[in-house]
């Protein structure tokens, strides 16, 4: 499995660094055929529900342990939202609960993809937990590159929130806690640090 496992670590992930920074814009249906070779993947390592991290098994453990540190964090940035001004224009909308919404959503394709593939097969390549977690971590802001913001939160909170997967698997209370941190992060960071949250080329095109 060794093998294997490194082989479609690193298709996906090169695959995934071109898209980021090239065929999105000249082959975005590239996406669907890299999201179809990753879901076979899962076939072939015969990973179960519980392992993807699918179901209710779990859920109640990770957010007891998630859900101090993601109100604290979010807690913080709120108070310095209310110092520096953030929030004196700022009402709340159908259209921002929709959007909101739509990004717990792309938080948790991001878990998905994130545990459920390069975790799980990080696991079979390291001896040790502790250094897949650091690996995904790894993994997980380098492909946020160049973004300033999201690259140290993407690490380190990438390594927390695969600990939590390893050790309870379910993707839903690690995808509220980036959906949260991540909602809170562009309110209160200033748009010039974080273009819009975006990635690759898209960084330097935000305006």
């Amino acid at each position: 499995m060794f093998l294997l496992a490194t082989v479609n670590v690193s298709i996906v992930f090169t695959g995934i660094l071109l898209y980021i920074w090239r065929l999105q814009y000249v082959f975005p249906d590239f996406a669907l055929y890299l999201l179809a070779f990753l879901i076979l993947t899962l076939f072939t390592h015969r990973d179960s529900f519980q392992q993807l991290g699918f179901g209710s098994q779990g859920m109640a453990a990770s957010l007891k342990l998630l859900i101090g540190p993601t109100l604290i964090l979010a807690g913080f940035l709120v108070m310095v939202g209310f110092v520096t001004g953030v929030f004196d224009d700022w009402t709340w909308s159908a259209d921002k609960a929709a959007s909101a919404f739509k990004y717990f959503s792309w938080c948790l394709f991001q878990q998905f993809g994130l545990q459920s593939f390069f975790t799980n097969r990080l696991l079979s390549i390291f001896s040790r937990p502790n250094r897949a977690a650091w690996a995904s971590a790894a993994v997980f802001a380098i492909f946020h590159i160049p973004n300033p913001v999201l690259m140290p939160v993407t690490f380190f909170g990438g390594y927390i929130l695969t600990r939590v997967f390893i050790a309870h698997r379910n993707l839903i209370p690690l995808a509220i806690s980036q959906a949260v941190i991540g909602m809170t992060l562009s309110l209160v960071i200033p748009t010039a640090w974080h273009h819009g949250l975006r990635v690759g080329p898209g960084y330097y095109k935000f305006h």
